[in-house]
């Protein structure tokens, strides 16, 4: 249940990796020289301008979705890392023609217009500009009220575009490619990378389209939810472990890259059988809540995710807190573990706005049943009455119901704000860091 030092090694090996993939081009730099004498203002252009690059092309490494990949880290910190690392390669993109051109700073707005530029300086120009709409559509996504499938294409029009219009522009620079050895290792280079947007874009979609699943039932659920239960369509499927998440493609192709992550609502015990739990609170999923029916076609990639009861199963006994539909993962591990006829004892508190809009509250007492499950719920907005917990999940409500002999596992899944809360009140309560699980999307 503690941190472990092979997820420590194997944390420390992937961040090495990706460091020294990020910095190749920068070894050609100083191993080559320049066939001109350049100096320290050029040579610093040109290192940011192949850091920003190789950055730029990193980024599909992160989300190619290798599952060897996630783990130790947990998918949501691979995507906010991918999401963080966005605004690093503009910087280096920006800081590049910048350096260049400090001495004759009047000359960077000649360049600003494409057209009006050299051919090599244009396709730079370009990259910029798709680097500049990625990392402002994607901080800004919801303040510019751009649809989720929309955004999703233009994003990754935008990355394809940024990454091949500054290979053209270092290609055309002829910076590293006066030496035969150092010209195959840029040609390998650029393979590799082209290799992977097609496994991307090309591969994975092809794969999918070739095991298809059938929507069996839709249940409707409180709080503007619902239960989507699907089987595979003449493929054995896959097996999951509770707590983990698909990426869910309804209708249509998965060449159409109108995806959209969920977790697993339903018992690992019971798969290939995927059930998924969707709340209408964005434009995606309102669509499918209103939508979605029974036959449908889908394509479910996966699956990813490390939090699960099974990744630690020394525990003598899990803690669950969730807010609102963040209920769907914890949903998994707890009928996971009612299916499997777990005797350890456990505890989920679950807070949402309203008791009539709290979902899956009428199937929890039994499961409570089934299992040594005490069931905590937490009202915002408590009807007239209630006996319960109401306002927030604090400090001191997890302190009275929290257990505090042996060691459990703490599972959390809500709002990113609550999830903050909630990871600092742990760790005032003396609970180690490695023994809370979580991961967090901010998709709709």
């Amino acid at each position: 249940m503690r941190v472990r030092s092979r997820d420590l090694t194997h944390s420390a090996l992937w961040l090495a990796l990706y460091v020294l993939l990020a910095l190749y081009p920068l070894l050609w730099l100083a191993a080559v020289p320049s066939r001109n004498a350049a100096s320290f203002r050029e040579e610093l252009a040109s290192a940011l301008g192949f850091l920003a690059l190789s950055t730029m092309a990193m980024q599909f490494v992160l989300t190619a979705r290798f599952e060897w990949l996630a783990p130790p880290f947990g998918t949501d910190l691979v995507y906010a890392f991918h999401r963080y690392v966005t605004a690093v390669a503009l910087a280096f993109a920006l800081l590049h023609p910048i350096v260049l051109l400090a001495p004759d700073a009047a000359s960077i707005a000649g360049f600003l217009v494409p057209w009006d530029a050299p051919g090599s300086v244009a396709a730079g120009v370009v990259s910029l500009y798709a680097l500049a709409i990625l990392a402002v559509t994607s901080y800004a996504r919801r303040a510019l009220r751009i649809p989720y499938d929309a955004w999703r294409r233009l994003h990754g029009l935008a990355a394809a575009t940024a990454v091949l219009f500054a290979l053209w522009h270092a290609v055309a620079a002829r910076r590293l490619l006066g030496a035969p050895i150092v010209r195959w290792l840029w040609i390998a280079w650029t393979l590799g990378w082209a290799a992977l947007l097609l496994r991307v874009r090309l591969a994975k979609p092809l794969a999918l389209l070739r095991r298809p699943y059938v929507v069996r039932e839709v249940r409707p659920e409180r709080g503007d939810a619902v239960s989507i239960v699907l089987d595979p369509h003449r493929h054995d499927g896959f097996r999951f472990r509770a707590g983990q998440f698909v990426w869910l493609t309804l209708g249509g192709s998965p060449f159409a890259a109108a995806e959209h992550p969920f977790s697993f609502s339903g018992s690992a015990q019971r798969a290939p059988r995927v059930e998924l739990a969707v709340k209408a609170i964005g434009d995606f999923t309102r669509r499918v809540v209103a939508t979605v029916k029974p036959g449908d076609r889908a394509y479910v990639d996966g699956p990813f995710g490390t939090m699960s009861v099974d990744a630690f199963p020394d525990a003598d006994g899990y803690v669950f807190i969730a807010g609102g539909i963040g209920i769907a993962p914890c949903l998994s591990m707890i009928r996971t573990l009612a299916d499997r006829g777990d005797s350890r004892p456990h505890v989920l508190v679950f807070a949402t706005s309203e008791w009539d809009r709290t979902p899956f509250r009428d199937e929890l007492p039994a499961l409570a049943r089934r299992l040594r499950l005490t069931v905590v719920h937490v009202l915002e907005k408590p009807p007239p009455g209630w006996t319960g917990e109401t306002g927030h999940v604090t400090e001191e409500l997890l302190a009275r119901h929290a257990p505090r002999d042996g060691r459990r596992g703490y599972f959390l899944c809500g709002p990113p704000p609550m999830m903050d809360a909630i990871e600092r009140a742990l760790a005032r309560l003396g609970v180690p860091l490695g023994d809370v699980h979580a991961e967090r999307f901010h998709l709709a």
